[in-house]
């Protein structure tokens, strides 16, 4: 397994845990109901974190799928949450401007990964040098969450849709190339550099953590998007 940095080994850990802060914040304020979602993704962090500090995930030889597994699951949680949960609905009384201003975590996401790539830890095929155009979704978030804050969502309810479904493309194609160049026997894509780093802790948290968060965002901004009449209150309190 190669050696990440410490400068960028303290960036993948410190960003997650930052992310899952703001995240906790945002859904206790709105429920606290949703405190056993903050559990479930705390108890995820830490188990990913404890599979890869054991050298399980870098089983690359063996042929199991353990990382795309991971991945998977945890989308599939999500997805589940924010859209066909019992608690989609109070999830999505989130107002807008903390979900689309979240997403610039996505900004220091694509520097950590292009930092890799500049030490050959990664291929730069995988960042905005290469075919990543999701640092676009995190710069844009900004723009938009101020321009929430000025207008009100209601206005921008079809900018949302627009830009939520083009994060989606970003991140899912940063996801695929990601998991089809993982060194399996079964690997799809050859990229410069084999992604053999994400198996490692902490950059186990870019697979396992953050792009799950990006998903969970975008879902529950669309769930208001679409919903009959969602909520203009600008508050999160219960």
């Amino acid at each position: 397994m190669p050696t990440v940095p410490h400068d960028i080994a303290t960036g993948f850990f410190l960003l997650p845990l930052a992310v899952l802060a703001a995240l906790t914040i945002l859904l206790i304020r709105r429920s606290r109901q949703l405190w056993w979602v903050v559990g479930v993704m705390v108890g995820w962090a830490a188990l990913t974190a404890a599979l890869a500090a054991s050298g399980t995930l870098a089983d690359f030889g063996t042929g199991h799928p353990r990382i795309p597994i991971l991945v998977v699951t945890q989308l599939v949680f999500v997805i589940w949450l924010a859209w066909f949960s019992r608690w989609s609905g109070d999830l999505a009384q989130i107002p807008q401007l903390y979900l689309v201003g979240l997403q610039c975590f996505r900004i220091p996401v694509e520097v950590l990964m292009a930092e890799l790539a500049a030490r050959n830890l990664f291929a730069v095929e995988m960042t905005f040098h290469g075919r990543n155009f999701d640092i676009l979704t995190g710069v844009t978030a900004v723009v938009l969450a101020i321009w929430l804050r000025r207008d009100g969502e209601e206005s921008l309810r079809h900018v949302l849709i627009g830009w939520n479904l083009i994060g989606l493309s970003f991140v899912t194609a940063v996801l695929a190339h990601g998991v089809l160049s993982i060194p399996y026997p079964f690997q799809l894509l050859q990229l410069s550099v084999p992604t053999f780093v994400i198996a490692s802790f902490p950059v186990v948290w870019l697979p396992t953590v953050l792009v799950p968060i990006a998903y969970f965002l975008h879902f529950v901004s669309l769930r208001r998007c679409l919903a009959e009449r969602p909520s203009a209150s600008e508050g999160l309190s219960t």
